[in-house]
């Protein structure tokens, strides 16, 4: 997303700022679930109130971290938003027939028309391998994802890059769309030639300009929220960027 952010984070190993509201939401929601999804392969039967009381454990350790900038939200508030998500997830889905939970991967790669290697491998995290070969992607979003958010999104283009090496059946995003009434949107993400290629040739970009030490800052929206700001941006940087005249 940001090239000097990638280097503050995984170079310089730099100290978060702050964290934000919705990156531990998201955390929080994923932690449970998750949890919920582990005892279920161990052949247990844990209720949605055990997974609540997960995701209040996971929320107070997420917020004993990095500084909470909270904007609009209490603590109060973002731990009923998280509660009320987990609930809606696990009412909807407790039945899935989950084989597997945060299953890592590596895969050599090599792009698909030139045959080049990349430096390294792909190494991941599947959220759920469903009994059967599909894989779930889980997020939780403002808004429901549109197909340019799926096309455009690197991680999603890797996975659909690799499917067969990683013996999936196919792959699906599925949004947990944060509203007060939230909603689950499931998106398939099919395997072509042009998102390999288009995947490819963007991780191809982005592994020269590690190797050659070009990390430029990417100006945008994201620089109000992000952790690196100050150190970025200089210590007179309040959160908000200038507006233009």
């Amino acid at each position: 997303m940001c090239p000097r952010k990638y280097a503050f984070r995984y170079l310089d190993r730099a100290e978060s700022e702050h964290t934000s509201p919705s990156l531990v939401l998201g955390s929080v929601v994923h932690s449970a679930v998750g949890w919920f999804f582990e005892e279920r392969v161990g052949g247990h039967s844990p209720s949605v109130s055990d997974a609540l009381d997960i995701c209040h454990a996971d929320f107070a350790a997420a917020v004993e971290g990095a500084p909470v900038r909270w904007g609009r939200w209490t603590k109060a508030d973002l731990l009923e938003h998280a509660e009320r998500l987990v609930r809606f997830f696990l009412q909807e889905e407790h039945d899935l027939r989950v084989a597997g939970v945060e299953e890592r991967f590596e895969v050599e790669l090599r792009h698909p028309t030139t045959l080049e290697p990349l430096p390294r491998p792909f190494v991941g995290y599947f959220d759920f391998r469903v009994v059967g070969g599909e894989v779930v992607e889980l997020k939780t979003a403002r808004s429901a994802y549109s197909g340019i958010d799926i096309a455009s999104n690197l991680q999603f283009g890797a996975y659909a890059a690799v499917l067969e090496d990683i013996d999936a059946a196919r792959l699906s995003v599925w949004v947990i769309v944060k509203n007060k009434r939230p909603r689950l949107q499931k998106l398939p993400v099919v395997a072509d030639p042009d998102r390999q290629r288009w995947f490819f040739d963007a991780a191809m970009a982005i592994e020269k300009a590690i190797l050659a030490g070009h990390f430029p800052p990417a100006p945008g929206w994201m620089c109000s929220s992000c952790e690196y700001q100050k150190q970025c941006l200089g210590p007179s940087a309040s959160g908000s960027l200038p507006k233009a005249a």
